[in-house]
């Protein structure tokens, strides 16, 4: 008798299940998919590299061309969106798609290069156009010079200031 129940509940509700993979299927609004990196806003900060809990973003220069790396592999992604939480320009969003499978191991690489700028002293590689143009945004104009210098020529400079008792 307990299984006459449970047929004729299951025949008052009707179907339970979706027609995916036939159909498309309809994600919620804040669904968490795919991170996609705009190369042309990314300023190659590397703030989302650090908030990554797997990893799944590495930033590194190519010193012998002159560039910054910006990889995305989505095999570690675990779809967290710090990563679009962190960005100050906005270039890291997490789209709507799921599905990710594909034969080629290719497909869940994402890599942005952005040109480093040479030190304005030693001509050394240090960070990005791109990252110090936003940075400048933020600097009073008559500190803007010392962006254009690495960290160590900076810290040169700052120290021979010290030496003449300047403040800056």
């Amino acid at each position: 008798m307990g299984r006459l129940k449970l047929i004729s509940k299951a025949i008052s509700i009707g179907k339970v299940t979706e027609k995916y993979p036939f159909a498309p299927i309809e994600v919620p609004e804040d669904y968490r998919g795919k991170p996609v990196i705009n190369e042309e806003k990314c300023i190659g900060c590397g703030a989302c590299a650090n908030a990554c809990p797997p990893q799944a973003i590495q930033v590194y220069d190519d010193l012998e061309r002159g560039v910054r790396i910006v990889h995305l592999f989505l095999g570690r992604c675990i779809f967290c969106a710090r990563c679009q939480d962190v960005c100050p320009v906005g270039a890291i969003k997490l789209t709507k798609e799921f599905e990710l499978a594909t034969p080629n191991q290719d497909d869940l690489h994402q890599i942005v290069e952005l040109k480093l700028a040479r030190c304005s002293k030693c001509g050394k590689p240090f960070d990005t156009y791109r990252h110090l143009i936003h940075v400048a945004e933020n600097v009073p104009p008559w500190e803007r010079g010392s962006l254009l210098l690495c960290p160590e020529c900076r810290r040169e400079k700052t120290s021979e200031w010290r030496l003449w008792g300047c403040k800056r």
